[in-house]
């Protein structure tokens, strides 16, 4: 018997507008939504309940990235980018009440008007005046890469559109919340307004040069390099290595892969195309050339966002499909349909690539995590959850949430936001 079209495995409802930014962090353990009108969401994915509410904007949320456990960036169309403090105490004391829970009464409505009223915020740590015009959300990465990863507040740069030159970038530090560098437009080749950019270090054993990716309004794409410290006075400037006609629309949304050796584009138009991030030795100037282009024949694929072991990718329809694609071969592997009207971003749980098959390589089938997740269910615990075991009996009841939250950590879950302000979850691969 064939199986028949993939659902998804929850629905979480309580935005009233489009859904425009999602992130899971905090191992999996939550997922942040931001809405067009400036709310802001955190969901338990054990209990797929709301554990904290707030205006976080007072205009539409285009992304929100983690910055440790315990803080979350988010930038809005009232150019602001704020970084929000939330420990657990910080959430246990934030409401839960949701935006569409209004009951529509005049207390309601004077509440509404006010929104910190009802809804206090969590403590915020920082904000930056930033660029949100042109609808392109911000790219951020450890400011210094061979700094060894823990759970302090490590410093950042921030990519974002110049606020006066359209076509130009500026590149901003936190904690500092200064304005390090900025990359001019082309006044010889205009290229319109920047739409999406993506800011990372390709590391190599001798040296970790910043590479800047950005993609543009006539559906360009350009790569610039900067191979010193921007921090530093006497540092070299940034480098144009590569540019390339991508596409013949706008380009709505880029993403690089973990290895940072290739990075997807998605526009206007059709097409979805995967390149190689050439480095300052290969090329310089030249045009870049896609390694693999497909015509999927469905205009507007947005919000693309790869899987943390590199195998697929997705993006966003405004027919109301989620697209999942293999990142070896961009080939289509699956379609979901779930959404009536248009979705507009998607996100990916962080996984375990030990633990997923390998996907993309052949003639791949839409496939759940689910039997893995059950054949492991309880039998791997966190250190901390296994010393508490240790050190105090558990009840059944906090061996059932336990196991709940376990299971909830090692789900292969892609999230989508839809304009319809609904949040699908899928497990799939």
């Amino acid at each position: 018997m064939e199986a028949g079209p993939a659902v998804p495995a929850y629905i979480l409802r309580g935005h009233e507008v489009a859904i425009h930014a999602l992130h899971f962090y905090a191992s999996n353990a939550l997922l942040a939504s931001g809405d067009s009108d400036g709310w802001m969401v955190i969901w338990s994915l054990s209990s797929k309940r709301p554990v904290a509410v707030w205006k976080a904007h007072e205009a539409g949320i285009l992304q929100i990235k983690h910055w440790t456990a315990n803080r979350l960036v988010s930038h809005g169309r009232d150019h602001k980018l704020r970084v929000w403090q939330l420990r657990p105490e910080d959430l246990a004391g934030l409401r839960t009440k949701l935006p569409a829970d209004s009951d529509g009464s005049a207390a309601a409505a004077a509440a509404s008007s006010s929104p910190s009223s009802e809804h206090p915020q969590p403590w915020l740590l920082h904000s930056m005046s930033v660029n949100a015009l042109n609808f392109c959300a911000f790219s951020m990465c450890d400011q210094d890469p061979r700094q060894p990863g823990c759970e302090d507040a490590v410093p950042q740069l921030i990519a974002s559109p110049n606020g006066l030159d359209s076509g130009g970038m500026d590149i901003f530090q936190l904690p500092s919340e200064r304005r390090v560098s900025q990359i001019r437009s082309d006044k010889n080749n205009s290229m319109g307004m920047v739409m999406a950019v993506c800011l990372f270090h390709q590391t190599t054993d001798t040296a970790s040069p910043l590479v800047l990716v950005s993609g543009y309004e006539d559906g360009r794409i350009t790569i610039h390099v900067h191979p010193g410290d921007l921090t530093s006075p006497g540092s070299a400037g940034w480098q144009k290595v590569a540019s390339c006609k991508a596409h013949a629309q706008p380009i709505l949304s880029l993403a690089i892969l973990p290895s940072t050796t290739h990075f997807f584009t998605s526009s206007a138009d059709s097409v979805v195309s995967k390149f190689r991030v050439p480095s300052l030795a290969d090329v310089q100037g030249k045009d870049l050339e896609s390694e693999k282009a497909i015509n999927t024949k469905h205009s507007g694929q947005q919000g693309l966002s790869v899987r943390s072991d590199g195998k697929i990718f997705a993006t966003a329809g405004w027919d109301g499909r989620v697209r999942v694609y293999s990142c070896k071969t961009v080939k289509e592997l699956a379609v979901l349909k779930w959404h009536k009207v248009g979705c507009y971003s998607t996100a990916f749980a962080t996984i375990d690539p030990i633990e997923t098959p390998n996907v993309g390589g052949t003639d791949d089938v839409l496939s759940s995590s689910s039997a893995t997740n059950a054949a492991g269910e309880g039998a791997v615990l966190s250190s901390i959850t296994a010393t508490k075991a240790l050190t105090k009996p558990m009840n059944a009841v906090d061996m059932i949430k336990q196991q709940r939250e376990e299971k909830a950590r090692r789900t292969h879950w892609l999230a989508a936001g839809g304009k319809d302000g609904k949040i699908s979850l899928w497990d799939i691969y």
